[in-house]
């Protein structure tokens, strides 16, 4: 077919390029080419134009021919009238239906043959068990009845009662056996097969959703006749699985289509309040199948599956008898549960880009979070968790059942932050030893799969910081995951008498393995200490190689937000949903190594050096080029991209490299792997840095500094009132102290940093002087903030705010202080939490400590000892009653609450009593030394940072740093015999000349070149008198003595008179 354009005329083509020979291959070439195109063209537009063409005949014919058919068939019923016709006079009839039906039109047509079948339904069903074509005309008529009564929902112009009875009557299975006997359920079968791919149960769930009227609560009972009709249509084709159980097939395409249609979609109210109750009360539901078919089918698996899944459960589960059906009902909750993780992810995600202009989205965010917090709900009930627990005690099988459980578990451990204390399958599993055994024994063997040489364990792989598959991580992380969590909610109940436990061998007893495993069952943590050193040794390997994970050395070229632009949100929520599993992994695995390396500080279980890291490298050699401030890692987030920074981020500095953000995040989090040493060496470079911008040198010579004079009888008024964050801010910056003697005139001298030191430690001890009343004495003499400190002074906070910028004060300028604290109260300092646990209760009051241990193994009836949730406090002399509780007065302490009563009473003496001072305290420190600083050491190690470490003095080390001054030299006759006398000198004497002198007897954490200002001994003439010092200026003022013997007696009884800290 060619189209007429009214051109009739050829047009002359002219080619005003010029006459060029060569181009005219490549013009004739293209216009031939051309040519053929526009022939297939019109060649394509032909065989088109007769396709349409032939379906508008046909179209048009069978109009025709419907037309005629359905003339014919009103005839026809016009010449019967009400007469009732037999079944072969009715199959003309129906063979006319069957070909022309349309429900707009032949809606009555189906009516007055649906009545006719009723009365011919024993005839029928007959037939159709013997003939194809009838059992063909009944699965149709049985179809389009259905379909009738969807079609007439809209408009409820028409009747469903009739069609309705048709499809009951034909579907039943009493009737149906009746008659048809043992050919009975292969006819249903094959009916409800026909019917279920033609949407059956989709067709179901509309007329529910339409028919039955709205319920105020949940019911299992019909609330209408037509509501009990639709609910048994959907019970029929579940009681033919029971009498196929041999025809797998029906019952996956029947289970299928029912998860598919009704369960896997948004229930509405029918759905929810109806039809799920009264199927979960149905005695012969198929749950177990059900959850075959689940597990092996592609159903997209939603929340509100999961519902359906638990609600439908009754209990069934724990009263199996096959192992298999267990794993089943694991790996399909642990597959349902995983599709909450990316609903929390998107909302982590909208709730960081403030992104709550899509209310359709919020909307549906809003229903799901109903059905996540119902199904959380089911999860939690005690009968279910007893049920799954049980099970599993009963078919034990680590390889079979401990993957899909630690799954399970996983998906609630990131669903919810303290899932582990909620949860009851979580907090029961943690208190039962043997399955953490089977658990860290199964994570050391779960190898990867490897076609050349041997399998590497997957623990292996992640200490070396190499990235896993796919399928790798579900295997592992999982696993690795549930037990940190678990081990760390077990170990942090246990005293350390069960914590330190020796299983006895196997060779040791008789009938070895069922004894050793009843032991194991019976003590309280399943590792002896050797155990628990390998395992350390492990999670410590694991922590390193998360780090090196989540700050790879190549980070991806494309960013997250481009990767969005591209992909889609979908791949958002996927790529938080993977941040999220290996930050949570991360944390846990951390949270237990840390709980492991402050057991093993209380009471050591692990050999000397253990947990040092030697893979761990720190600049120690640039410690100028060392940045360790929060905000520097605000942009770098584990196991993501980086993000854009800003431009005052920028201006901080250059972006920070992998390995920097590396070091910083074990310094943060893991701090304990890198020496002692080289954290002070980081300490104290961090603070040269921020020293040399506060107080400057030469460069800024001109810099702020504080001024102060101070009265020496009234050293902290006088401070407390000039040094308040009112008048002095920032008390980094350089001092100058002006003392003022008794007689109120300033003392003469010129502050050159020696007036202040000695005012700083004067200071200091006055603080912390328990007669001032900020700071009471345990019995080890150790020093902790007053509990009743508020009866002294109304404005307590402020007083611990300004104590705590002062000993600040003194790490920043390095200054030693021997200030015993307790180990409870250093642990609330560097913690990241300011609570500590009972464990810290020994440092406290040990023998409070002593009578709870008691309390917890007594073996008598606990009410007994007539106790309850109250304490006795003694404030200045007046005795007051607190209740631990609210009515705690009014509950006894039993053998059942004896532990709570234990965890309050320690919580009462640890945390509360003190808990603003503590707070206040510890804001004090942080404003002059960042608290990111102080978290890289333990409560031991901040004792050293303040104090100095109790080692003997190294007199070489001392000689080598030492300043001679006023005609001494190191070769001085007196200087000779004045080393030869120290090196005689017993640790205490050493310790005594350095208190002498410096006012601090235990020697600087890095040696005496870190001293400041540098021992330096001065020439005080040729008289008879004792050696004095200036410590503010760590200066020994030696007279010349004619020998050694006099120098020996004059300078032992100088450094033994305990003078002080007199200026000479």
């Amino acid at each position: 077919m060619y189209s007429f354009e009214g051109d009739y005329r050829r047009k002359p083509q002219q080619n005003l390029s010029g006459a060029s020979r060569r181009d005219e291959k490549a013009v004739l070439l293209q216009h031939a080419q051309l040519e053929r195109l526009k022939r297939e063209q019109q060649r394509k537009k032909h065989v088109a134009a007769l396709k349409i063409q032939a379906y508008v005949r046909s179209f048009i014919i069978r109009k025709l021919v419907c037309a005629q058919k359905r003339r014919e068939f009103d005839e026809a019923q016009q010449v019967t009238g009400r007469r009732n016709l037999t079944l072969e006079e009715l199959v003309p009839y129906l063979r006319k239906l069957l070909f022309f039906y349309n429900h707009a039109l032949d809606a009555n047509r189906l009516i007055w043959i649906l009545q006719h079948f009723l009365k011919h339904q024993k005839e029928i069903k007959l037939k159709s068990v013997n003939s194809l074509q009838w059992l063909w005309r009944l699965r149709w008529i049985l179809r389009i009845s259905m379909q009738y009564n969807i079609q007439a929902l809209p408009d409820g112009a028409y009747s469903m009662a009739i069609p309705l009875r048709v499809l009951e009557v034909f579907t039943t299975r009493e009737d149906t056996e009746r008659i048809l006997r043992e050919n009975s359920y292969r006819h249903l079968e094959s009916i409800f097969v026909y019917l279920i791919k033609h949407n059956y149960f989709e067709q179901l769930r509309k007329l529910l959703d339409e028919k039955v009227p709205p319920m105020l609560e949940v019911s299992s009972v019909a609330p209408t006749p037509i509501s009990k009709c639709l609910l048994d249509m959907i019970k029929r084709p579940l009681d033919l699985i029971s009498y196929l159980d041999r025809n797998e097939n029906f019952a996956i395409l029947m289970l299928q289509e029912l998860c598919r249609s009704i369960f896997c979609p948004g229930l509405s109210d029918p759905i929810r309040m109806f039809v799920i109750p009264a199927l979960a009360e149905y005695k012969d539901f198929p749950y177990v199948q059900l959850i075959s078919c689940i597990n092996r089918s592609n159903l997209v698996a939603t929340i509100n599956l999961l519902y359906c899944v638990l609600s439908l459960e009754s209990n069934q589960i724990s009263s199996c008898k096959s192992e298999d059906a267990l794993r089943n009902y694991l790996q399909v909750l642990a597959s349902l549960t995983s599709t909450i993780m990316p609903l929390i992810a998107e909302q982590t995600m909208k709730q960081a880009d403030d992104s709550d202009n899509d209310e359709s989205n919020t909307n549906v965010s809003d229903q799901q979070q109903t059905n996540v917090t119902r199904s959380l709900e089911m999860l939690n009930e005690q009968q279910r968790v007893s049920g799954i627990l049980s099970a599993v005690d009963r078919f034990w099988d680590p390889a079979a059942l401990l993957q899909p459980l630690c799954e399970l578990c996983h998906h609630l451990l990131i669903i919810d932050k303290l899932a582990v204390h909620k949860y009851k399958l979580l907090y029961t599993l943690a208190f039962k030893p043997m399955f953490l055994k089977h658990l860290w024994t199964t994570l050391l063997s779960v190898c990867q799969i490897s076609l050349f040489g041997g399998a590497t364990p997957l623990l292996q792989i992640i200490s070396r910081g190499i990235a896993l598959s796919a399928e790798d991580t579900d295997r592992i992380v999982p696993l690795l995951a549930v037990f940190c969590s678990l081990f760390s909610l077990l170990i942090a109940t246990l005293h350390d008498t069960e914590f330190f436990v020796e299983h006895s061998s196997a060779e040791e007893t008789s009938d070895s393995g069922r004894q050793q495993q009843h032991q194991q069952q019976q003590q309280a943590i399943p590792f002896t200490t050797s155990e628990l050193v390998v395992l350390s040794s492990h999670l410590k390997g694991v922590c390193l190689g998360l780090v090196e994970l989540a700050f790879p050395d190549t980070r991806p070229t494309v960013r997250d937000d481009y990767k969005n632009a591209v992909l889609g949100p979908a791949s958002t929520v996927q790529s938080r949903h993977d941040t999220q599993i290996w930050t949570h992994l991360f944390k846990v695995t951390v949270g237990l190594l840390r709980q492991l390396h402050t057991r093993d500080l209380r009471r050591q279980f692990c050999p000397d050096g253990h947990w040092i890291a030697s893979n761990v490298m720190i600049p120690i050699d640039k410690p100028e080029d060392f940045a360790f401030r929060r905000r520097r890692l605000r942009g770098y987030v584990p196991f993501q991209s980086l993000r854009a920074f800003t431009r005052e981020e920028l201006e901080e500095g250059p972006p920070l490299s992998a390995k920097e953000v590396r070091t910083l995040t074990l310094l943060r989090e893991i701090p304990f792997v890198v020496p002692f040493n080289n954290r002070v060496v980081v300490f104290q470079s961090l603070i040269y840095k921020d020293k040399a911008e506060q107080q400057g040198e030469v460069p800024h010579f001109m810099l702020p500094a504080i001024q102060i004079s101070v009265r020496r009888n009234y050293l902290y008024e006088d401070a407390f009132e000039k040094l308040s964050p009112e008048n002095e801010p920032e008390l980094r910056m350089k001092m100058r102290v002006q003392l003022v003697n008794t007689a109120g005139l300033e003392e003469a001298g010129v502050d050159g940093g020696g007036l202040f030191r000695e005012f700083l430690s004067e200071l200091l001890k006055t603080c912390f002087d328990p007669n001032r009343g900020f700071f009471k004495l345990t019995k080890d003499n150790m020093l902790y903030p007053n509990p009743t400190v508020q009866l002294l002074f109304d404005d307590f906070p402020k007083h611990y705010y300004f104590i705590g910028r002062i000993l600040g004060k003194a790490l920043y300028e390095n200054l030693l202080v021997e200030l015993p604290f307790a180990e409870f109260f250093l642990s609330k300092i560097v913690g990241r939490q300011s609570d500590v646990d009972v464990h810290h209760l020994a440092s406290l009051d040990p023998i409070m400590y002593r009578n709870l241990l008691y309390l917890k193994s007594y073996k008598g009836d606990v009410a007994d000892l007539g106790l309850d949730f109250t304490v006795l406090s003694d404030e200045l002399g007046e005795r007051r009653v607190d209740e631990l509780k609210p009515s705690g007065a009014n509950i006894p302490v039993t053998n059942h609450n004896r532990i709570e009563y234990i965890h309050l009473m320690a919580d009462y003496k640890l945390n509360k009593q003190i808990r603003a001072q503590c707070y206040a305290f510890k804001q004090g420190i942080g404003s002059v030394v960042p608290l990111d600083w102080l978290q890289m050491f333990n409560n031991k190690e901040l004792q050293v940072l303040i104090s100095g470490a109790q080692i003997p003095v190294d007199v070489n080390d001392l000689m080598l740093h030492t300043n001679y001054t006023g005609g001494y030299a190191s070769d001085h006759p007196t200087i000779t015999a004045f080393w030869k006398i120290v090196n005689e000198f017993n640790d205490q004497q050493k310790g005594q000349l350095l208190k002498f002198v410096t006012s601090c007897s235990r020697p600087p954490l890095l040696g005496f070149k870190e001293l400041d200002p540098p021992f330096c001994i001065q020439h005080a003439g040729i008289v008879d008198r004792l050696p004095t010092s200036s410590t503010c200026m760590n200066l020994l003022k030696l007279p010349e003595f004619p020998d050694e013997k006099t120098l020996r007696e004059k300078l032992l009884y100088a450094i033994q008179a305990g003078a002080g800290f007199e200026l000479s």
